[in-house]
């Protein structure tokens, strides 16, 4: 077995096993600063275990559709996931053009879950999958306006060698990525269901989007979507911690550190972005989409024009 290869399946087994932890460390810095104790930074372990050993009940008016969603959701981040460096190793899986596998190996997720949602023949559901269908259509621009900008200066289209070329020791760069960083945030935000654009905590089905969509699954469909979700949110906190690795130092025990101290740092931040900022209205929701869009484009026009 060659070393990347090796890397590429530690690499996954790192996301895999850890994302749950991440999602449990938001929670628990959520807790911490509204002055709670809030639930063990395991829990996301405990639910998971739970939510599997119960049974699993499927609506009468559904159909296929809603039993192969929950899997191909869980297969198709799995593989996104495997696109993704950790540190300095290679992802196991990394090509020239991954990256629009990558967007639209996601987009693929968000399509069987909407479809899912419908199926099932609820008005909750159904409302959550037109949220979630129209904010997709404003948050994929986030994307190709900043990871494709980064792409597009550095002339690779390949995540990992996207990453690995960026050099923060050229100032106009190091601003450049900056920006690029708070937009990928906000993308955050949104496709894993964060504040403001919606918030994890809540059970109202007219304030919604996610949770919603998934409101009739039980048993291991309903273990597949939680699982994917924390694997989801995961996915974009490696995203955003990749822009701040010290590229012009190749140093393998480095890259673990500062992978492991970026989801520290990030999972505080989330945490102080959803204790200070409450859910935004639905219709402002595009505004805040559509600002992070704006900002990557202006950056890009910056960066290219005074390089």
């Amino acid at each position: 077995m060659g070393i990347d290869i090796l890397q590429g399946i530690i690499s996954i087994i790192i996301i895999l096993g850890l994302s749950p932890l991440f999602a449990g460390l938001v929670n628990k810095q959520k807790a911490i600063l509204t002055g709670r104790i809030g639930a063990p930074i395991l829990q996301p372990y405990y639910d998971l275990q739970k939510i599997f050993k119960k049974e699993t009940i499927n609506a009468t008016s559904s159909s296929f559709i809603s039993r192969i969603s929950p899997l191909i959701n869980l297969v198709t981040l799995v593989i996104a996931a495997a696109m993704l460096p950790v540190g300095f190793w290679k992802p196991l899986i990394s090509f020239s053009g991954d990256i629009i596998l990558f967007a639209y190996i996601l987009g693929l997720a968000r399509f069987f879950q909407i479809l899912a949602a419908m199926d099932i023949g609820s008005s909750f559901e159904g409302m959550g999958a037109a949220r979630e269908a129209t904010f997709a259509l404003f948050a994929e621009p986030i994307f190709f306006f900043t990871i494709g900008s980064i792409s597009f200066i550095s002339g690779f289209t390949s995540l990992f060698d996207i990453y690995h070329s960026i050099e923060l020791t050229n100032i106009s760069y190091g601003v450049f990525i900056i920006i690029c960083s708070i937009s990928v945030f906000m993308l955050a935000v949104s496709e894993c269901s964060r504040m403001p654009v919606d918030d994890p905590n809540t059970h109202l089905e007219l304030t919604m989007i996610h949770e919603v969509m998934i409101l009739d699954n039980s048993g291991i469909d309903l273990f597949l979507y939680q699982y994917s979700s924390y694997i989801k949110l995961f996915i974009y906190a490696i995203l955003e911690i990749s822009f701040f690795y010290p590229f012009s130092q190749q140093s393998y025990l480095l890259g673990i550190l500062i992978f492991i101290t970026g989801s520290a740092a990030l999972t505080f931040v989330l945490g102080v972005v959803e204790t200070i900022i409450s859910r935004s209205k639905m219709k402002n929701i595009p505004q805040y989409l559509l600002f992070a869009t704006a900002i990557g484009i202006l950056n890009l026009l910056i960066y290219t024009f005074t390089k």
